[in-house]
């Protein structure tokens, strides 16, 4: 349902509340190891994680790196291996950097 981690193959392998990043990087690693123990040719991906309404509208789109999860604290879990928590802000300052560069190169 709504809180449910549903994987590549669309079974519902975990869940996650959506109140904290913590929780949820605990249990993409939890059920990392499952599917391994299980020898399940199977994965979750970011599109499988439940609350994708928490992101902010302005990083519903950002590309630079895998955003997995936004809380309701404004902290949000990221990288590929779903193993490093930065806040909202962290990522725009990036982000803005990131474009900044960008519309630079660009320019010259």
């Amino acid at each position: 349902m709504a809180d449910d981690i549903v994987s590549e193959s669309g079974k519902v392998v975990g869940s996650w509340d959506g109140r904290d990043v913590n929780t949820l990087m605990q249990e993409l690693a939890r059920i990392k190891n499952v599917l391994k123990v299980e020898r399940a040719n199977d994965k979750v991906t970011k599109f499988g994680i439940p609350h994708t309404d928490q992101f902010p509208d302005d990083l519903k789109e950002f590309t630079p790196y895998i955003l997995w999860g936004c809380d309701t604290n404004g902290n949000c879990l990221v990288g590929s291996g779903a193993n490093r928590i930065e806040s909202v802000d962290s990522i725009r300052e990036f982000y803005a950097n990131d474009l900044a560069k960008d519309a630079m190169a660009r320019h010259t």
